[in-house]
């Protein structure tokens, strides 16, 4: 692994390290190793157990998989030195994702930071580079766990709630600043408490990294202000819903596929051909971008969550939004932005199966549909079936089920990841269905 000269240098002076892994209910569960075991941490791991590293549901259920056994064995997480993050140098606090390896150092297959970086191999097998960057949006409370209220007032994206919060958000930004995480900005989002934070796009496995790293941030300057910070969809019935944005783009030796500035599209063919591919996976891969309980809930129309299966420039209320850059940056800038996702989805596979859905659709030269120009939400029914504009799945039981059956998504995550993951979330279906939506969000607020 590539050193990282930054933490080397800190990492002496390192009181505890946070060994972070994400799971499949899109919890991030923890290792924290104190100063000197830190070292030989980057050899020799520390010990996961087979259920917390793989089959932990988010209310924190042991499920099974068919292909494993929650019970007996266990697991290495291995820090990754070359992403590690300094997270307060006074304290001596440092954080390190971690790939999960069996007790012979070889990747475990349920590992989803191995199975990004091997779609990304693809990628680059292909000759092609991909960056990716995500908008965090997330609701913030002050009050407490059991009586939140939340913490501004709107108007959404207005100086008034920037204002509330002064104090916060420029702590925020120094600390995801001070650690390295690549911040564009931060500002309040629509609702009411509501906050989103844009990343700079990166490589495609440390723009996960650096997706964790800010929301672990986060969340600890907010409890140094009395607040709390909730990733989930829906956070409370009273704000608006959660998402988790992920820009991807696509480079070769000709430049960035999505610019061309000739084509009526202002996009090149082999861009059209991704955007097609991920198009035509949505309903398979929906279970990934997003799994909770309350996922699909906050796909409604007019609500700019991207609720229906469809595409186009700048259309917000398209599950995919072509977003050309500036006139004279369009190289640089011209991206595609997957709008349906959330905070509850394990961002490595998520990820992944977007990547892995766009390179499909590049090698077999799909052809683009027509984009969408208006809200899909006005139109009737025989008009959005006129235009393919397609709704996704009515319950996460079918959405999983859509999951466990795509071939590619099998094929790109493997099939004990793809079992274990169907394995979680059918059980967390299963336990939240019983339960109003009400104490859903109340039992989803800070798992995530």
């Amino acid at each position: 692994m590539t050193s990282n000269p930054k933490a080397d240098m800190d990492l002496q002076h390192v009181r505890a390290l946070v060994i972070s892994c994400l799971d499949n209910a899109g919890v991030s569960r923890v290792k924290v190793l104190p100063g000197p075991k830190v070292e030989g941490a980057f050899t020799n791991g520390c010990g996961v157990s087979v259920s917390v590293g793989v089959l932990l549901a988010a209310d924190d259920h042991v499920t099974r998989s068919s292909q494993i056994d929650p019970i007996v064995g266990d697991l290495r997480g291995m820090p990754d030195r070359s992403a590690v993050a300094v997270v307060d140098k006074a304290s001596g606090l440092a954080w390190a994702p971690a790939d999960l390896v069996d007790l012979h150092g070889v990747p475990y297959p349920t590992c989803p930071r191995t199975a990004l970086k091997r779609v990304a191999a693809e990628w680059a097998a292909a000759g092609l580079e991909a960056s990716v960057g995500f908008e965090l949006e997330f609701t913030v409370f002050s009050g407490s766990p059991e009586a939140p209220v939340l913490a501004h007032g709107g108007p959404g994206y207005g100086a008034a709630a920037f204002l509330q919060l002064e104090a916060w958000n420029l702590e925020v930004l120094t600390a995801l600043v001070d650690a390295g995480v690549p911040v564009e900005q931060i500002h309040p989002e629509y609702g009411q408490g509501q906050i989103e934070i844009a990343l700079a796009a990166r490589n495609p496995v440390q723009a996960v990294d650096d997706y964790l790293l800010a929301r672990f941030i986060v969340s600890r300057v907010s409890r140094r202000h009395g607040l709390q910070v909730s990733y989930s969809p829906i956070a409370d019935s009273r704000t608006a819903t959660n998402g988790c944005h992920i820009h991807f783009s696509a480079r070769n030796t000709d430049g960035n596929l999505f610019s061309d500035a000739a084509a009526a599209t202002r996009m090149g063919p082999a861009g059209g051909s991704m955007i097609a591919g991920v198009l035509g996976k949505l309903a398979e891969s929906v279970a990934l971008l997003g799994g909770s309980a309350l996922s699909l809930a906050r796909l409604r129309p007019q609500q700019w969550a991207g609720s229906f299966i469809c595409w186009g420039t700048g259309n917000r209320e398209a599950a995919i939004r072509f977003v050309p850059g500036l006139k004279g940056y369009e190289d640089q800038q011209s991206n595609v932005e997957v709008k349906c996702c959330d905070g509850s989805a394990n961002q490595y596979l998520a990820v992944a199966a977007i990547l892995a859905a766009a390179l499909d659709g590049f090698k077999r030269q799909l052809k683009l549909p027509a984009e969408v120009t208006v809200d899909p939400g006005t139109l009737n029914e025989a008009e959005r079936e006129r235009l393919d504009i397609r709704a996704f799945a009515p319950d996460m039981f079918t959405a999983l089920d859509d999951l466990e059956g795509s071939s590619l998504l099998r094929t790109a995550l493997g099939h004990e990841l793809l079992e274990a993951y169907v394995a979680v979330r059918r059980g967390e279906a299963e336990r939240f269905a019983k339960l109003d939506r009400d104490a859903v969000i109340d039992a989803l607020r800070w798992r995530y």
